[in-house]
């Protein structure tokens, strides 16, 4: 028993800095993507840049990896944790966030992810910040964008409220500093439409 339980906290510890990873990585995407307001050339010359470094395929093989392997923990502990004990196991979700809701929150995270970035990788990177006004002026992308930044927000704050006391360092959980960084974080991404449509 204390070998799966050790196995169990490990791959959550494990999760959770594969959880850190994309955090980082948004943190970092963003800064990028804020160029969008110095102009087109600045934007330009920056995912330029990027794109032909050594940086992108190293990151992009990262972000796939860390992304899979969370799931995969994710996916797989839930399934676990059902059959094992059946009923008796199953820790409800609160009141206010049904498993339903859990679940498909998840779901649109990844759906988004794989969206995002193929969209992406078929775009014309040296008109990028045109491609980027077209995509933000058209109603569904606007709405898509709005709704995996939303669930992308609500995971990130699930997460960053517990990945202290997960990884053993802290006891309590900064639901206020994860909301102000979670905050901070979507208002960024969101000024990007936002300039478009109103810029």
């Amino acid at each position: 028993m204390n070998l799966i339980n050790n196995r169990t906290v490990s791959l959550k510890k494990m999760m959770a800095i594969a959880g850190l990873f994309w955090f980082f990585f948004l943190v970092l995407y963003l800064f990028g993507a804020l160029t969008f307001h110095s102009g087109e050339k600045v934007f330009t010359a920056f995912y330029l840049w990027f794109n032909g470094s050594i940086f992108y395929p190293i990151l992009a093989i990262l972000l796939l990896l860390t992304l899979a392997f969370h799931v995969f923990v994710a996916v797989t502990r839930q399934l676990s944790n059902n059959i094992s004990s059946g009923d008796r196991y199953k820790k409800p979700y609160p009141k206010a966030v049904p498993r339903i809701i859990a679940w498909s929150g998840a779901t649109i995270i990844l759906v988004f992810i794989i969206t995002h970035t193929l969209q992406m990788l078929s775009i014309n990177t040296v008109d990028l910040y045109s491609e980027i006004q077209n995509i933000f002026q058209s109603p569904i992308m606007l709405a898509i964008y709005g709704l995996g930044m939303i669930a992308i927000s609500t995971h990130l704050h699930h997460g960053l409220t517990n990945v202290l006391q997960t990884l053993g360092i802290s006891s309590k959980q900064h639901k206020g500093a994860a909301l102000v960084i979670v905050l901070l974080i979507l208002a960024g991404y969101a000024s990007i439409p936002l300039g478009v449509l109103y810029g």
